[in-house]
């Protein structure tokens, strides 16, 4: 399959780039592990490119939950390791546990690096932070696989798994054909099923994880996106917009040119002031 590709990603208004608490991974089987992947800097960003002739191609976002100490090094390690997962873990609930709960075996390691550079600068963890680490990391995530079929690259299917509300938005022509997991924009809540780096109850995942598969063909469009612009998405279609052409603008767009129609969103009270991270897929 062929694929056009956007990454963009914008921290919160009031906040220092490096505070983006997203992260979104976008990757083929054309190269073992993260040789194809793409993470956002921290700060305004937008990423594009071409992929072309893989089987597959797999993407995924996850939001860090502010109140975490680590937040955004959580999610890079849930994309990671959602992004090089075997696709058979991701169809089933309990698999799409084990996925998570092998980014959580490398937790401890992350920390102690972390502690460790905190002392090199002269910044050892104060008392006051060492509950928030003990405690963990939180964060919602989405994974979306697409393969293209064997006789007929121009179409195939895809397949996806969620746990929180970071959403995946089908689009043909002119119509919104899916909107996985939150299907309206008053689903969002602040207590969202949350993936922990710490103490994760397995079961409890595969209870909360959902799923859902269809077909793609040539021209469709997939947006994979955090929770502040997955509501705005769809709020927009609720109205009777489409937000799909409003963000076709944006494929193009400088990291300065996404971060005025951001803070325009925000100053009309159309967004939330959160982290904005969306993934543009486009099957060619």
């Amino acid at each position: 399959m062929r694929a056009h590709v956007t990454v963009l990603a914008l921290h919160k208004s009031g906040a220092e780039p490096h505070e983006y608490e997203d992260a979104a991974w976008v990757g083929s089987s054309a190269a073992p592990g993260s040789a194809r992947s793409i993470l956002p800097p921290p700060g305004p960003a937008c990423r594009r490119g071409e992929v072309g002739r893989v089987a597959t191609l797999r993407a995924a976002v996850a939001d860090g939950a502010s109140e975490s100490l680590l937040a955004r090094r959580w999610a890079e390690l849930l994309v990671r390791g959602a992004g090089s997962a075997p696709t058979g873990l991701l169809r089933t609930g309990l698999g799409f546990a084990d996925v998570l709960a092998r980014a959580a075996d490398r937790w401890p390691d992350l920390t102690k690096r972390y502690e460790h550079r905190r002392e090199l600068r002269g910044r050892p963890l104060a008392w006051y932070e060492r509950p928030g680490l003990d405690r963990g990391a939180h964060a919602t995530v989405l994974v979306a696989h697409f393969a293209a079929h064997r006789w007929a690259p121009a179409c195939g299917h895809w397949s996806a798994v969620a746990l929180g509300d970071s959403c995946l938005f089908h689009v043909r022509g002119d119509r919104l054909r899916l909107a996985f997991p939150v299907d309206a924009s008053d689903g969002f809540d602040t207590r969202p099923a949350l993936a922990a780096s710490r103490g994760q109850d397995r079961a409890l995942v595969a209870e909360r994880a959902r799923h859902a598969t269809g077909g793609w063909l040539a021209g469709d469009r997939f947006y994979l996106a955090t929770d502040a612009m997955a509501a705005w998405f769809l709020r927009q279609a609720e109205h009777g917009r489409r937000p799909w052409e409003m963000l076709r603008a944006l494929d193009s767009a400088a990291p300065r040119d996404l971060a005025s129609w951001v803070g325009r969103q925000r100053g009309a009270g159309e967004m939330r002031n959160d982290d904005v991270t969306l993934v543009r897929i486009e099957p060619r």
